[in-house]
């Protein structure tokens, strides 16, 4: 007899609970399960379940003898959110679209059961709806210390094949507020204009209003799965983990605000079981600097359980070297940048046989090869590896795996059968992608990659995506009109498998720029990459300040590069472009041989202030003080805030644009107001100390310095 896996014996324990409950009389609410704050409770008599963390409660009508829905959305200040209780999810199969767990639609509560972890409860309802085959089963999570709930259906054949369509993640009723929103990247063009890219927006609807966001092909092409409603006294919020298309809305009624996210427009035939996408929601008092806190501890927690964001200083060889690559001239690229304080040292694309055959920039020819190109590395890759390591560095590699160039197709594994198409056509006249739902693809791609992975041994994966197709090509497993829905769980099978061999790598997630930036996405992956646009700094800082209202700050990369208007070599403000990308991920990608000595030395002192920094980084959530960066007609000063797990350490980061506007007064926030805080500029020590109250209300004077419009304040409470 095989030994039970904790998993499987913490859900064994969790039903032995809900069996005991069952068999006690009615009574009040009796905890099932609990983890730190996060419990989750039966009430027999009133026929629900309510999940508690955080301080806000969601409670679900759950019982054969009534339709299942939430009861109520509770945050600690007794605030409720949901002022038309009803199901939060339908679901359509066969061309009729019924509430989840409507009896007189035919479903039927079978089963009910907890599974307990160290930090994270959930609770599965199953229903079965006979008349068309289906068996569904609805999700919740919770993780302590953050009022967010997972929530997501799996669907299973009970008979034949169902056909579902336009899959719900979410329907719910909330009270009504202004909507906040983020862009996406809008576009990899250089014409694209700053402020578009991953902006905050707001909007209020008014009766009968409409609001609308979403995505035909990558999650973050054109917004960001995420949007909150502030109810003045608290905030909700929600964000869809999903990497393919989706689509959010927002209808303003008498009753409030009808939220609803869908997958659209498509039809999947039901031959397995299957997850659909998995969505965040919840309610903290205050407003979004504290939803920002509590979708970050959830994603600490709930979505990485626990696994860090290390947050580390990265190298890059593509914008200095492009595919001009080779073994001599990148150890001694390595040895420089190891000097100044680098610690991963990433080799991209054009390592493989055929990159560069037109140009430096050429890394299209030979895509699909994955052979090592012996010109270039005689010795393979692992010498280069090894001598990271020898300098104190890891060692990163890049791939695409979900592309390949045309001509590669019928050499190097790779079969024309896998590759994508829609409406007859690979989308593009040299490249293809490649259909993930079909079952010879995904082995071939993890065949050839756990191969490199062994030979080469990186410490990091840089997993671009640089195409996509809705595929609609019959033969790969999928209908005419659900290949994206098969490709992104495809996807997620691929990274699960790859994460579950290599525990210790660390993912970049990179996808033409940020085109699938999103919290399915953070589930897999350390690090993720924003935009190509990786400059001018006020550019940056925009990207940051924007996308940290939804992600750890610590997961966001960006590079200093040379920059015409930036320059690094007797550089006017080397300080202001280095620290414009530390409350993010700090990469480089430059042709270090290029710098003097004075600038090397520069260099060094701006790694080791992030390193400093870094402590309070790696738990952080990210608050807004300002306006948002632009790189024309911005705010006079754009400050940010980064503020680590527990409040008793943050960061303060402001930035001078207008040198007109010599002194700017900054009220930190999501401090604790009896704490005693010191606080320290990096440049001229320590500045005194404050109560987190006096902090909050007075606010720190930062006056214009003569040697950087860069200021960064390290705020930590005494011990």
């Amino acid at each position: 007899m095989r030994p039970r896996s904790p998993l499987a014996v913490a859900r064994l324990v969790a039903v032995a609970l809900f069996t005991l409950v069952f068999a006690e009389s009615a009574k009040a609410a009796t905890v099932v399960a609990s983890a730190g704050d996060a419990t989750i409770s039966r009430d027999q008599a009133a026929g629900t379940w309510a999940l508690t963390a955080g301080g806000t409660t969601l409670t679900l009508t759950l019982d054969s003898a009534r339709d299942f829905g939430i009861s109520s959305l509770t945050t600690a200040n007794g605030t409720v959110w949901t002022p038309a209780p009803g199901a939060d999810s339908t679901v359509r199969v066969g061309g009729q679209t019924v509430a989840l767990g409507n009896r007189s639609a035919g479903f039927q509560l079978v089963n009910v059961y907890v599974d307990a972890e160290e930090k994270r409860l959930q609770l599965n309802a199953t229903f079965e709806l006979a008349s068309a085959g289906l068996r569904v089963t609805r999700r919740y999570a919770i993780a302590t210390g953050s009022p967010t709930f997972e929530t997501w259906t799996t669907y299973a054949p009970m008979s034949g094949t169902p056909t579902l369509s336009n899959l719900n993640a979410l329907q719910v009723t909330v009270t009504a507020g202004t909507i906040r929103s983020l862009t996406g990247l809008q576009g990899d063009s250089a014409n694209v204009q700053a402020d578009s890219v991953f902006n905050l927006r707001q909007r209020t609807l008014g009766s009968g209003g409409h609001f609308e966001i979403g995505a035909k092909g990558r999650a973050s092409e054109s917004s960001i799965p995420w949007i909150a409603v502030d109810g003045g006294r608290d905030e909700f919020y929600a964000a869809l983990m999903w990497s393919g298309a989706w689509l959010l809305t927002a209808d303003r009624t008498s009753s409030g605000l009808v939220l609803k996210v869908d997958l659209p427009q498509m039809t999947t035939t039901l031959r397995d079981s299957v997850d659909g996408p998995h969505v965040l929601y919840g309610a903290v008092p205050g407003g979004l600097v504290e939803a920002t806190a509590a979708l970050r501890s959830y994603v600490l927690d709930g979505i990485r359980a626990g696994r860090p964001l290390t947050a580390p200083v990265i190298y890059n060889t593509w914008f200095a070297y492009g595919t001009h690559i080779d073994e001599a001239s990148l150890k001694r690229e390595m040895a420089r940048v190891a000097e100044l304080g680098v610690e991963m040292f990433v080799l991209d694309a054009g390592w493989y046989e055929g990159g560069d055959a037109s140009d430096t920039y050429d890394f299209d020819s030979g895509l699909g090869s994955w052979r090592i190109d012996a010109a270039k590395f005689p010795n393979g890759l692992r010498p280069l590896r090894d001598e990271a390591h020898r300098l104190g560095m890891k060692f990163g590699l890049w791939v695409e795996p979900e592309r390949v160039n045309l001509s590669v197709v019928g050499e190097s594994g790779v079969e024309e059968a896998w590759l994508a198409k829609a409406g007859g056509d690979y989308g593009s006249d040299h490249a293809a992608q490649v259909c993930l739902s079909n079952e010879g693809a995904r082995r071939w791609i993890l065949g050839w990659l756990t191969a490199l992975i062994d030979e080469v041994r990186p410490d990091y994966l840089k997993w671009d995506n640089n195409m996509w197709l809705n595929c609609d090509r019959d033969g790969h497993g999928h209908g005419a009109t659900d290949g994206n829905f098969a490709h992104t769980n495809a996807l997620y099978q691929v990274l699960s498998t790859l994460r579950h061999q290599y525990p210790d790598m660390l993912f970049e997630n990179v996808s033409g720029g940020g085109n699938r930036l999103d919290l399915g996405m953070l589930r897999y992956s350390d690090v993720g990459w924003m935009d190509d646009r990786t400059a001018p700094s006020a550019h940056v800082r925009h990207n940051l300040e924007g996308l940290s209202t939804v992600f750890p700050p610590a997961y966001l990369l960006s590079f200093v590069t040379e920059h015409e208007d930036e320059p690094l070599h007797d550089s006017p403000d080397l300080s202001l472009y280095v620290r414009s990308r530390m409350t993010g991920i700090l990469g480089f990608c430059f042709l270090s041989g290029e710098l003097s000595e004075g600038d090397s030395t520069s260099l060094a002192r701006e790694i080791a202030i992030y390193k400093a920094m870094r402590e309070t980084l790696s738990t952080a959530a990210g608050s807004l003080l300002t306006a948002q960066a632009q790189t024309t007609d911005g705010p006079a000063w754009d400050v940010m805030q980064a503020t680590a797990a527990g409040a008793q350490q943050a960061l303060v980061c402001a930035y001078q644009t207008d040198m007109g506007v010599d002194r700017i007064n900054v009220k930190p926030v999501a401090l604790s107001p009896a704490s005693t805080y010191v606080v320290t500029s990096v440049d001229t020590g320590q500045l005194g100390t404050a109560s987190g109250g006096a902090l909050m209300q007075d606010g720190i004077d930062i006056l214009q310095s003569p040697n950087s419009a860069a200021h960064i304040l390290i705020i930590k409470a005494k011990q």
